[in-house]
């Protein structure tokens, strides 16, 4: 749905995770928004792992994420070369069945779509990698310069 989407992307644009992605994050189950989050600063949660944290704080059921769909502004992580774990482990380990991103990861240590589809998750994106590389301006250009 686009309207989660576009929630992701104004979540987005309130990171600043420097040099990282910013990164939004929104969780539906039954077209409701039972958690969101956004990539506050390097070294914290990703927005996808937030908006798990989050969706479960807000419930009393524990497997609250399960069946889920996740919509992500930037294709989700599955590399382990940095501070915090891929972000695709814990997408998998709560069992949620959708990924809808806007953008795919240009790191190219990153293959979040495809692990995810191994693991037999929905996945489906790039859906407005324009918008989410506008808000990407900046982790763009470390990428493509090789500081990340």
């Amino acid at each position: 749905m686009q309207k989660f989407m576009k929630l992701a992307l104004r979540l987005a644009k309130k990171a600043n995770p420097s040099p990282n992605p910013r990164v939004g994050a929104v969780l539906v189950k039954g077209n409701k928004i039972i958690g969101a989050g956004y990539h506050k600063k390097a070294g914290l949660p990703h927005a996808e792992i937030e908006a798990i944290e989050n969706a479960k704080l807000e419930s009393s059921d524990p497997e609250i994420v399960k069946g889920a769909t996740l919509y992500v502004t930037l294709e989700p992580c599955s590399h382990t070369n940095k501070r915090t774990p891929p972000c695709t482990k814990a997408i998998i380990a709560n069992k949620i069945k959708r990924v809808v991103f806007a953008m795919n990861d240009p790191n190219p240590f990153v293959d979040g779509a495809r692990e995810l589809q191994r693991a037999g998750i929905e996945v489906s994106g790039p859906t407005d990698e324009k918008t989410a590389a506008g808000i990407n301006k900046a982790y763009l250009r470390n990428v493509y310069k090789k500081i990340i």
